[in-house]
């Protein structure tokens, strides 16, 4: 679909993006977020190739990118949170790691949609947490000129969205077929949209040094 090569187009660019900034700048510069775009582009091209070839063995993987975006987004706020917001943090990523080890199955064949959602909740959670306290704590530096309010918008419109469509989707597979494809464009359109913010992101990374003010 041409939707598809767009959305990995928008992907491939970010991360061409994230690796040069890496390496004008360090790692450190954009918060280590090329390791997430590297892995996002990695496994979106090794899906759709086996997908391209018929083979549709690979949707397990998602569950293990689920816990992975999980355990970078902590990491990826903690450097931004004051002492007591990472301990909270912390003990919220490891009730979720818990739960996923006793009442999911991400290590099956088949994609575990509780782990999408549990990603979502985490996403949202923290995506607010970080806007309320961006906000309460204002200082002269504009938001938007935050990387990490790009990122919290994109992580937020991508979850909501993603929850939309995950939670009918298996009613959807069996009883609408046709408003469950158009979702699934749909989502393609959503990370278009996610992406294109991150890349907004990535130029302020690019234009300001890494926030050390803790919030």
């Amino acid at each position: 679909m041409f939707i598809q090569i767009i959305y990995i187009t928008v992907l491939f660019i970010d991360t061409v993006k994230s690796i040069a900034l890496a390496g004008k700048k360090g790692l450190s510069s954009q918060n280590y977020f090329v390791v997430f775009l590297l892995v996002s582009l990695g496994l979106e091209l090794y899906g759709h190739y086996k997908m391209y070839i018929k083979e549709f063995d690979f949707a397990y993987l998602f569950n293990y990118y689920s816990i992975f975006l999980i355990l970078f987004f902590y990491r990826f706020y903690e450097t931004v949170f004051s002492k007591r917001l990472k301990r909270i943090s912390l003990c919220i990523v490891i009730a979720i790691l818990i739960y996923i080890g006793l009442f999911t199955k991400f290590y099956g064949e088949n994609y575990e949609n509780k782990l999408g959602i549990l990603v979502c909740f985490y996403f949202i959670i923290t995506a607010l947490v970080w806007f309320y306290l961006r906000l309460k704590n204002f200082d002269e530096k504009k938001i938007i000129d935050d990387p990490h309010f790009w990122i919290s918008c994109g992580i937020l419109f991508w979850s909501i969205f993603f929850i939309f469509r995950s939670i009918p989707m298996f009613f959807l597979k069996d009883n609408d077929p046709v408003f469950l494809n158009i979702l699934k464009t749909i989502q393609y359109c959503v990370n278009i949209v996610m992406y294109t913010i991150f890349y907004v992101a990535l130029r302020k990374f690019d234009s300001t040094s890494k926030i050390q003010t803790q919030i």
